[in-house]
């Protein structure tokens, strides 16, 4: 009885040493991760200030970028630890490109580049060959609506949050073509914008977890002299798999496999490894 006694307490003293050391542990590997955390981020915004973008017929007027990332995520489905940052470009105030830098768990740096905008743009990358996308499809779209015209950027903003349940995503995999997944509209619009002449605009992302596979702007024109306004919508794809875009749940765009075809520096999309993280 007394030797039960004692292996008893000594099992029970092992459950406490383990239950009150656990949360320290614990503290102690949340803390290095979020310090990580903060060393990637600085990395990666340190990349992306390198990145020098402008139109192709004024490349000594730069696209401003925003030092704070717009969308900061991982990606615990396809990469348990791969960790980004997507950061929005604006040209004359309007947002012009969407790039996603990311640390992924083999320890490369990734870039993916979208461009919202028609101008066609000259982007030095630090690649073997400049980017100069120009996106001449699935840009400024005419949507029609049911909506009151209104020159309050609220009820325009409001009305922007109703029209993208409209859209849908679908991702297709590329080893299988049979198994496609609906993308999640994210909660937040990714950027909004709007300017004195009362234009006004929003990007959306939807996703398979919490970083953008597929983009979705709307903007508002007001018309000056008749008064009201025209809506318009660009498509974007922002991941190198298939995508199938949906308005009114009938197909409206349709992007093919990014690896499995040709591609050019004149894509709208583009997807390149940057290099190894450093090491500590």
């Amino acid at each position: 009885m007394y030797r039960v006694f004692l292996v008893c307490a000594a099992v029970t003293a092992l459950t406490a040493v383990a239950v009150f050391s656990n949360p320290l542990d614990a503290d102690d590997a949340t803390n290095d991760r979020e310090q990580e955390r903060k060393m990637r981020l600085e990395y990666l915004t340190q990349q992306a200030r390198e990145f020098k973008m402008s139109p192709v017929n004024q490349q000594s007027v730069l696209l401003s970028m925003e030092e704070r990332p717009v969308l900061r995520y991982t990606n615990p489905v396809r990469n348990f630890f791969t960790d980004g940052v997507v950061f929005l470009w604006r040209h004359d105030a309007e947002p012009a490109v969407l790039g996603a830098l990311s640390v992924r768990g083999n320890g490369k740096v990734f870039c993916e580049f979208a461009s919202l905008t028609a101008t066609p743009l000259y982007c030095d990358l630090g690649l073997q060959r400049p980017w100069t996308p120009e996106k001449k499809a699935q840009v400024d779209v005419p949507l029609k609506v049911r909506i009151p015209d209104s020159d309050d950027e609220r009820r325009q903003k409001l009305a922007m949050r109703q029209l993208i349940r409209r859209f849908s995503v679908w991702m297709y995999e590329v080893e299988n073509p049979d198994q496609k997944k609906e993308l999640r509209l994210l909660t937040n619009p990714l950027v909004q914008w709007s300017d004195s002449a009362g234009k006004s605009s929003m990007c959306f992302g939807f996703a398979e977890t919490n970083d953008p596979e597929a983009l979705v702007l709307l903007r508002y024109t007001p018309k000056s002299n008749t008064g009201g306004g025209t809506w318009t919508y660009t498509l974007s794809r922002m991941t190198s798999r298939p995508l199938v875009f949906e308005l009114d749940q009938k197909m409206i765009h349709e992007v093919k496999a990014y690896w499995q075809n040709p591609q050019s520096v004149k894509d709208d999309y583009l997807e390149r490894a940057l290099g190894e993280y450093p090491a500590e």
